[in-house]
């Protein structure tokens, strides 16, 4: 097996991202499961809140970093774990919710066995870096990183919903005719992408409430960033799936159109989006 530290990546690694309090998204839980790999007691839930900020801190300081519970270029490489077939734990899941963020459809189970194995060398060999299964420091940062096709991994989201959209999206799944429990699954769909915010940024091309990919057949940037737009390219396939599968809750309506990595953070939602779609009803 070639030594990881030997070979000369093909191309640059991208430079490793910054995490910080507000943000969101896959690189967010592939940090939190790494902090619990390193035996501290954090939820995974991809919301990088002052729970995992003061978790941060107190890595970086066990460490002599700067204690800032900012997750940059100097946290990154102590906080990655050089994971190999056959390991299992927290760092693995990590590594493979990293992976999904590239699109590979792995269970995030914590279990480094074939599968996992075979995308970590699939996508090594489509980065140029050495082939040999281990994800060491170059794969890690090529993961994790914001260039080189890999993603942007966090954008901050405000606080709050905004009335604007919540009444657009509302206001177009009544003009669509949709069901309620399709509006529901419109709603509980922006409150966990966006917090129904039309957002600029998002994971690698993520956009807009629903945070579509222009990458993936949604549409151009500018018409994503198009509430009405964004809204029907959401209700449209989720009207034939709840009609198709009438057992399936709002929820799994939902992750059926938007296709997430934790499916099940929809339905969790379900009281909010019903207190919105209440409020935008006497609009």
């Amino acid at each position: 097996m070639v030594s990881l530290g030997l070979v000369q990546s093909a191309t640059a690694a991208p430079a490793w991202p910054t995490l910080s309090n507000g943000m969101t998204g896959a690189n967010v839980a592939t940090a939190q499961y790494l902090l619990r790999g390193h035996g501290y007691d954090i939820s995974v839930d991809s919301d990088f809140g002052p729970a995992t900020e003061n978790t941060v801190v107190a890595f970086q300081e066990s460490r002599g970093y700067a204690a800032d519970g900012v997750i940059g270029a100097e946290t990154w490489p102590g906080l990655i774990v050089t994971v190999r077939e056959g390991e299992s734990g927290d760092a693995v899941a990590a590594a493979q919710t990293a992976l999904n963020k590239h699109g590979y459809g792995l269970a995030v189970d914590g279990r480094f066995g074939p599968a996992t194995a075979s995308a970590v060398t699939s996508f090594q060999n489509d980065k140029g870096l050495s082939v040999d299964g281990v994800i060491g420091p170059e794969t890690w940062q090529n993961l994790v990183g914001q260039g080189g096709g890999g993603g942007g991994g966090g954008c901050a989201v405000p606080d709050e919903p905004d009335p604007e959209v919540i009444e657009v999206v509302y206001r177009t799944g009544v003009e669509l005719d949709v069901s309620d429990k399709v509006l529901l699954a419109g709603f509980e769909a922006g409150l966990v992408e966006s917090n129904m915010n039309n957002l600029d940024c998002g994971d690698r091309d993520s956009l807009g409430v629903f945070q579509q990919r222009p990458s993936q057949g949604w549409g151009t940037p500018e018409q994503i960033m198009d509430v009405s737009y964004a809204s029907k390219a959401f209700f449209t396939p989720a009207i034939r799936v709840a009609a198709d599968n009438p057992d399936m809750s709002a929820g799994q309506v939902a992750q059926a159109v938007q296709v997430s990595a934790y499916p099940d953070r929809y339905d969790a939602v379900e009281g909010t989006a019903r207190e919105l779609i209440e409020r935008a009803s006497h609009i």
